[in-house]
């Protein structure tokens, strides 16, 4: 399919309580967003027992995605013709090669990895990238925008649950925690939902179920390919 973004402003509530397309889409979603915040990953992470080996397994896929994501943030760059839009995804590009991967270099160091067993661990981790591309295959801008607002939408729930409960957690993982409720997180949460917002009539809602379903179960893979029990 041709891209054709961005005609129409729009605006919706990163929770997805907006009346645009991207609040109607993760309202209807919303059963699978729950099941997503609360796979046994991220409810460690919650919960504050993470272990420090599935935590830095968890970092080293994160980071190798990150890369992926830069990628595709220069490819909505790229397909977007409404100026205002294009500044931000390049905003997004300049973040993730920039201060997001120092940070994931930072942190990584304090959290190796076995390099022997790294190869494996991107493999089965490799299925979120997959994901995204085979949207974008099939729905150029209008399928990468839906899927990352999945992912984006995902983190922004259950980081905002987790931050609600008081429970000791170790300080690198609380930070990843309140690094997606902070309000430039929430920004571009909704940053994205706009786009989704904006995207042309042909785009049905029947296939931005799809794409953003597809994401949210890639995302379920994707953090369980951290777990020890994974790793064994």
């Amino acid at each position: 399919m041709a891209d054709r973004p961005l005609t129409v402003a729009g605006t919706t509530r990163p929770e997805g309580a907006g009346a645009g397309r991207a609040g109607a889409l993760v309202d209807r979603c919303s059963a699978e967003l729950d099941a997503s915040a609360s796979v046994p990953l991220l409810a460690r992470m919650a919960d504050g027992t993470i272990s420090d080996p599935v935590f830095g397994r968890y970092l080293a896929i994160e980071q190798a995605f990150v890369r992926t994501a830069a990628r595709l943030a220069g490819y909505c760059l790229w397909q977007q013709p409404e100026w205002s839009r294009a500044e931000r995804h390049a905003e997004a590009v300049v973040d993730l090669v920039g201060p997001q991967s120092a940070y994931f270099a930072d942190l990584r160091a304090t959290r190796p990895v076995d390099e022997a067993g790294l190869p494996a661990l991107l493999a089965r981790a490799s299925v979120l990238e997959a994901t995204v591309t085979t949207a974008l295959d099939e729905g150029g801008y209008a399928g990468v925008v839906t899927s990352l607002a999945a992912a984006e939408t995902l983190y922004l729930r259950w980081c905002t649950r987790a931050a609600e409960r008081s429970v000791p957690r170790a300080d690198d993982v609380q930070r990843w925690i309140e690094l997606h409720v902070t309000e430039g997180f929430r920004t571009q949460v909704a940053f994205l939902h706009q786009l989704v917002d904006e995207l042309p009539a042909d785009v049905t809602d029947d296939r931005l179920d799809g794409w953003f379903v597809a994401m949210l179960r890639a995302e379920d893979a994707f953090h369980s390919s951290a777990l020890d029990e994974v790793a064994a």
